[in-house]
C-alpha cells in the first residue's frame, strides 16, 4: 500500500512542478521546451515514482500476486483523493463511481483469491511445466509475432 501512496504522490509532485513552469511562462515539452528538467519538484516526483515502483516490485516477493495486484488498483482511488486535495481538482460523479468500483473490485479479488501453491523442488516445477494450461499458454506466447527494430 505504501508503494501506491509513493507512486501517486509522485504524480502530484510532477504535476505541481509542471503547473509552476506553466505559470512562469516556460515553453511546454511538446513544443520543444525542456525547462521541466531544471525543476526540482518534477525531479522529486520522478524519483519518488521510481521508489514506488521498486517497492511495488518488492511486494511481489513477500505477498502473492493475487493480493498485490488488486491493491495496486487502489492507486486510482489514491490518485483521485490526492488530486482533489493537493491540486484542487473536482471529482465528478463518474470519478466517484470509478473509485467505488475499484474498492469493490479489489475487495472481491482479495477475498476470493485462490491460495497459491508453492514450488519446493525441481521435480514439482517439472510437473507444473507439463500442465496442459501452461503448455497452451507457452505455445501461444511463443507463436505471437515479435517486433523487430528496423536497424
Amino acid at each position: 500500500m505504501e508503494s501506491t501512496l509513493v507512486q501517486r504522490w509522485s504524480f502530484i509532485l510532477k504535476k505541481k512542478g509542471l503547473l509552476r513552469l506553466a505559470r512562469n511562462g516556460s515553453q511546454r515539452a511538446a513544443h520543444g521546451g525542456y525547462a521541466y528538467l531544471k525543476e526540482w519538484l518534477w525531479w522529486a516526483g520522478l524519483i519518488s515514482m521510481a521508489v514506488g515502483e521498486a517497492a511495488n516490485f518488492a511486494a511481489y516477493a513477500f505477498a502473492p500476486a493475487t493480493l498485490v495486484t488488486p491493491l495496486g488498483a487502489l492507486s486510482v482511488l489514491v490518485s483521485a483523493v490526492l488530486s482533489s486535495y493537493c491540486l484542487n481538482e473536482r471529482l465528478n460523479v463518474h470519478g466517484k463511481m470509478g473509485c467505488l468500483l475499484c474498492i469493490i473490485g479489489s475487495t472481491v479479488m482479495v477475498v476470493h483469491a485462490p491460495q497459491e501453491e508453492e514450488v519446493s523442488s525441481l521435480s514439482a516445477m517439472a510437473e507444473k511445466l507439463k500442465d496442459p494450461g501452461f503448455i497452451v499458454y507457452a505455445t501461444f506466447v511463443r507463436s505471437c509475432p515479435q517486433s523487430r527494430d528496423p536497424d
